[in-house]
């Protein structure tokens, strides 16, 4: 199976080294400094290193009971470093450092306090813009702990009224969870594990006569879990494993991410997890340390239990052999998962499996691939229909390079080219190129690169731009491709706009685009630049009226919106305020 020996030693070394690390980095952080940055308790919904699409949740959510507006207070003494507002992301976001070497991170606002609100509003119309990413002086923004900085909201990305969190170091911008600085979370139950996957590592291994993913569905009470399945897993070659799991907090229904992971196998320690700090450099790599396909399909929140070989996660420690398990004695082999949360709460599940001797079916078939992809190395692909540069260390694992044409994305001008799969993670972006032909000169500059994504059921545009009879992108994701056509100018509906506004404090439009989406907004109030906020996940836009920048009387309102490739629309009308 293992390499014992030599190899106990080391994991032993490595388990009690861990273990050092891990009360050390706890031991240094302080417990008494920052306050809870709401008057109501914490209750989460959903925690630290939770996993999100494409991340691990770099903070806690904490729950505002289902309204918006509660007074957020500055957790501590500091000065506001960073004000960013954005259609998504964060929203309203506030960002304090303090003198100990921290900052706060506070997300999803309503609205800011009235100091911070006048100089944001000062630099948007400065700047002509709704999205902003502010920076202000040390000096212009103190604040004291417990000093009233914002209100709880629900913009952004945000998918209902919460205030999220963070505490990062300001020197390396590194996320610490928030929870090892002592707030008070009650949590006395332990994780839950649904399921376990043995997952097969090469294309010569075998698990129960196959080369794909098995999962067990796990039975027992919180604490102690064992598989439903009597049968015994039969391996062969090089397994990894993972674990199914979650954690609740008490008094709560929310599902939230898991503290600490420990694989054993045959009373050998070969991996260890723990969330206590995460880089924003390398958190895309969420998407290696899951099954991949089964997140992008389910948004389960499964725990790979061994790390492949590009994946820059710091998260791990007591690795043996990146937790990848050689099973060939014709052996039988205890595994044991520990899973453990913040407060020490603690769930077990053991199980065995039965090593063969030689693999259980007929040796795979040679692949018939354009090219096999050296993770660590530059890679590129050309054909007269498709160009690929993929850079170094984009990739997690080797990759066998396949590419087909289907018609799956509908109203392309070109065929759909599958490329390798859209359950192969990429870490960054990368360029492609897609032969624009058979695209006129007069439509050139509205190609787009347009990506299917068979688990939403929908078509994003990737952007794009065209040169020499190619139209070039640079996504985030393989999969489905093709060149799409947008000459459609984006939509622009009034909601509650009136000829009288009089006695009214907003007023409301809806704007869309279907395909190449939203890229500039532009209002005007009697020609001048005026502030309207946008929300991207409802599609909406306000207008706040506010006696220093609008007086009553009659006014016009002019409204441009222009998508990615230069399609606009305007509105004009006049009204009475």
């Amino acid at each position: 199976m293992m390499r014992v020996g030599v190899l106990h030693l080391v994991a032993i070394c490595l388990h009690l080294i861990g273990i050092s690390l891990g009360v050390s980095a706890q031991q240094d952080i302080p417990k008494d400094y920052f306050r809870n940055p709401l008057d109501v308790p914490i209750n989460l919904s959903g925690n630290f290193g939770e996993l999100r699409t494409n991340h691990f949740h770099a903070g806690i959510d904490i729950k505002t009971m289902q309204q918006e507006g509660l007074k957020v207070y500055a957790a501590a003494d500091g000065f506001v470093s960073r004000i960013k507002v954005s259609p998504v992301g964060y929203g309203y976001a506030l960002y304090i450092d303090h003198p100990n070497g921290y900052t706060s991170v506070y997300g999803h606002l309503k609205s800011y306090s009235a100091k911070i609100d006048e100089y944001v509003k000062r630099e948007q119309y400065r700047l002509k813009s709704f999205s902003v990413d502010l920076f202000p002086d040390s000096s212009l923004l103190k604040v004291t702990k417990g000093e009233v900085v914002a209100l709880s909201g629900n913009t952004g990305g945000s998918g209902g009224p919460h205030l999220h969190f963070e505490i990062r170091e300001t020197k390396s911008e590194k996320i610490i969870n928030p929870l090892l600085f002592g707030f008070d979370v009650k949590d006395n139950i332990k994780p839950s594990v649904s399921g376990i996957w043995l997952v097969p590592m090469t294309d010569s291994t075998w698990i129960n006569n196959g080369r794909v993913p098995v999962r067990y569905e796990t039975a027992g009470s919180a604490g102690a879990v064992k598989l439903k399945s009597t049968t015994v897993p039969k391996v062969y070659g090089e397994v990894g494993f993972a674990i199914h799991t979650s954690d609740a907090l008490d008094g709560n229904a929310n599902r939230c991410g898991i503290y600490r992971i420990e694989l054993w196998v045959d009373g050998i320690q070969v991996y260890g997890q723990r969330m206590d700090k995460l880089d924003f450099t390398t958190n895309r790599a969420m998407n290696a340390h899951t099954i991949y396909e089964r997140f992008k399909k389910e948004r389960s929140q499964i725990h790979g239990s061994y790390r492949l070989p590009g994946n820059p996660l710091d998260i791990y420690d007591n690795l043996v052999d990146d937790g990848i398990v050689r099973f060939k004695d014709g052996k039988r082999h205890k595994v044991d998962y520990v899973v453990v949360d913040l407060m020490g709460n603690r769930s077990s599940v053991s199980f065995e499996v039965d090593a063969l001797t030689k693999a259980s079916g007929p040796a795979p078939k040679a692949g018939s691939y354009l090219a096999v992809w050296d993770w660590e190395k530059d890679n590129e692909y050309k054909n007269d229909k498709v160009r690929i540069q993929m850079p170094a260390l984009n990739l997690y694992e080797d990759l066998n390079l396949t590419i087909t044409e289907g018609k799956e994305i509908a109203g392309a001008v070109t065929s759909t080219y599958k490329i390798a799969s859209p359950y192969e993670p990429v870490h960054g972006k990368y360029t492609l190129s897609l032969n624009a032909s058979k695209v006129s000169s007069q439509l050139a500059s509205k190609a787009v690169v347009a990506r299917w994504d068979p688990d939403k059921q929908k078509i994003i545009s990737e952007g794009g731009v065209y040169e020499n009879g190619w139209v070039t992108a640079n996504p985030m994701y393989l999969g489905y491709f093709a060149l799409m056509i947008d000459t459609v100018k984006p939509g622009i509906q009034p909601v509650d706009f009136a000829a009288s506004m009089k006695g009214k404090a907003t007023f409301t439009f809806k704007i869309y685009d279907g395909l190449s989406g939203v890229d500039q907004i532009i209002p005007k109030i009697d020609g001048e630049w005026a502030l309207m906020e946008y929300d991207a996940k409802t599609n909406r836009l306000v207008y706040y009226f506010d006696k220093r920048f609008i007086q009553p009387g009659k006014h016009s309102f002019e409204l441009t919106v222009i998508d990615a490739v230069g399609n606009q629309r305007v509105y004009k009308s006049d009204f009475v305020y």
